[in-house]
């Protein structure tokens, strides 16, 4: 996947450049717009998520709630200790922090190859905070719910041979963690940093592509567009319209984006994981959220 996200990503830079050299007013107005987003919306929302998720699984801090949480997602979900311990933080991460954790967990040797490659099927979800403050709708908790349940569901099948962890080495974790307080501070700023920086850039890229389409083609409406390329600015633009609206709010959630998945493509850019298999769990998950929200909206209950 790594070469064809390279060729993928040249060639948007040669559009971009070419496309800006004649649309210099919407390329202002776009990175305006996705700057404010970014900045009022996801900023907030994710950054210190990053930060204290990535410190805490570096001092050794998660294997505190991964001792606790080992029985009742392990008969729940056939989950190893730190695979519940992360898919349990995952809940409230958003994207992309939920891939960045798997990933350090990975190089950590917390997980296995096969256990990242699970946690990237249904550990993926849409921070709480953009769901019930940057939404800023009164159906945020039952969008919360279609977002979640499908990813339960699909928890529910799969088996893997129980581990337990001890007392005995949680203590030692924690008095010999991975990292020192200062460096693991250091790495963890510096690992949200970068991924921010790929979360601006591809929201970026595009949101001048979808643009460039309405330049092209004036009458159509792109807006489901925005929202299966970059969730966050497709779901603002279309969450006070109707409540008609808000099955594709549930499926741009749990589908993610292609805008997130390049992001996490580059974050596991050196591990050898399927894209194959994390695509067609995040298009499964879409469906799933689609189809619940579309029967409360069936039977009246949003």
């Amino acid at each position: 996947m790594k070469r064809y996200n390279d060729y993928f990503t040249l060639l948007f830079v040669t559009f971009l450049t070419l496309f800006s050299f004649f649309h210099m007013s919407t390329i202002v107005d776009v990175s305006h717009d996705v700057i404010t987003i970014v900045f009022k919306n996801l900023l907030p929302s994710l950054l210190p998520f990053m930060i204290l998720v990535s410190l805490c699984l570096n001092l050794g801090i998660l294997d505190i709630l991964a001792y606790f949480l080992q029985i009742p997602f392990y008969n729940l979900f056939s989950l190893t200790p730190m695979m519940s311990s992360l898919y349990f933080v995952s809940f409230f991460c958003g994207y992309p922090t939920n891939v960045k954790i798997i990933k350090e967990a990975y190089e950590l040797n917390y997980i296995d190859l096969d256990e990242l490659q699970h946690l990237l099927s249904i550990a993926s979800f849409s921070s709480i905070s953009f769901i019930f403050v940057s939404l800023n709708t009164p159906y945020s908790l039952l969008i919360f719910i279609c977002h979640l349940l499908p990813s339960l569901i699909l928890a529910l099948f799969y088996h893997h041979p129980q581990k337990k962890l001890t007392f005995k080495q949680v203590r030692q974790t924690l008095k010999q963690p991975h990292l020192s307080f200062v460096k693991a501070f250091k790495k963890s700023v510096l690992s949200s940093v970068y991924a921010f920086l790929f979360i601006l850039g591809y929201m970026l890229i595009f949101q001048f592509f979808v643009s460039f389409l309405q330049d092209v083609f004036p009458q159509f409406s792109f807006d489901y567009l925005k929202g299966i390329l970059e969730f966050s600015s497709g779901s603002l633009k279309i969450i006070h319209q109707s409540k008609k609206m808000l099955p594709f709010v549930c499926f741009f959630l749990s589908f993610s984006g292609f805008s997130v998945m390049m992001q996490a493509d580059n974050l596991l850019e050196a591990i050898p994981y399927s894209f194959k298999k994390y695509f067609l769990s995040r298009l499964y998950h879409g469906i799933l959220s689609f189809i619940l929200c579309l029967l409360f909206l069936q039977f009246g209950l949003i």
